[in-house]
């Protein structure tokens, strides 16, 4: 298997987890005695970036990393570990703070919370949330076309929320219920942010009926256009499409299917985002 390949094959997991993912086996190659090409590990990273342009944190984290490796044609795995570690060791509280920011200016209690997509963002967000003992009722999309609403849906569940679970494209019959709509994002832009497919009509729908959308993410996804060069933000925010077989089990002659996860929603749906400062 080569390095990050399990990772690369991960369609359930958001920005944030598949970060971890990506230091985890970083870590796991710190051994004295193990020595790695600089070449080797940049275009193993390289290929990260292809597959998830639009995740923020892992452009944050790869670009720290590629200015380091860039110094010698070779690292030891134990000087990859401290360099990895010295990292996460710095960011380690800024999924808390941007929770705790937003538990203190949002008041959870009593309502109907909607979220969308798998987030450690929202994870961290209800786990908080439940250590205050306040408990909203929280309402989760199956979040097509991978359904990995399912997860984070149990995720929440084990804290102890009242959990209802539905396909985003029915949200319309229930948005009398709803109080709020709490999503992460993958990246964040002046004018709008990416994240799962299907916020864009969720914020549209959240604004028609006159009810707070909110964006909760750390600063490390924070990209200025008038700051970085034009090619980079086109990388960005350029998607591969996923498997067709995704959406067409049983593919159709002359049917071109396009199997997007990501899109752009404009600030101007989102009422407040929330960040680690």
């Amino acid at each position: 298997m080569t390095l990050f390949s399990h990772i690369i094959s991960d369609n359930l997991s958001g920005s944030g987890s598949v970060l971890d993912q990506v230091q985890s086996e970083l870590i796991g190659l710190g051994t004295e005695k193990n020595v790695i090409g600089s070449e080797e590990l940049l275009q193993a990273v390289q290929k990260l970036r292809e597959y998830f342009p639009q995740f923020g944190l892992l452009w944050h984290f790869t670009g720290e990393l590629a200015g380091r490796l860039h110094q010698d044609q070779t690292i030891s795995g134990t000087d990859l570990k401290n360099i990895v570690q010295e990292y996460v060791d710095k960011w380690k509280n800024s999924r808390e703070q941007a929770s705790r920011n937003m538990i203190e200016n949002v008041d959870f209690s009593g309502k109907r919370v909607l979220v969308h997509s798998n987030s450690t963002a929202i994870h961290c967000l209800f786990r908080l949330l439940s250590e205050r003992n306040i408990f909203p009722e929280v309402w989760q999309t199956y979040s097509s076309p991978a359904g990995e609403g399912i997860i984070q849906a149990e995720i929440i569940n084990g804290w102890g929320f009242e959990m209802h679970f539905l396909h985003e494209d029915a949200l319309s019959n229930f948005m009398e219920q709803m109080d709020m709509v709490v999503f992460g994002a993958d990246l964040l832009l002046e004018d709008r942010f990416v994240n799962k497919a299907g916020t864009f009509p969720i914020s549209l729908l959240f604004n028609h009926f006159k009810k707070p959308v909110y964006v909760l993410a750390e600063r490390r996804k924070q990209i200025s256009i008038s700051e970085v060069p034009a090619d980079l933000v086109k990388k960005l925010t350029n998607e591969i499409e996923k498997p067709a077989e995704e959406l067409a089990p049983e593919q159709v002659k002359n049917i071109i299917v396009h199997n997007l996860y990501f899109e752009f929603t404009p600030m101007s749906l989102v009422n407040r985002v929330f960040l680690d400062k």
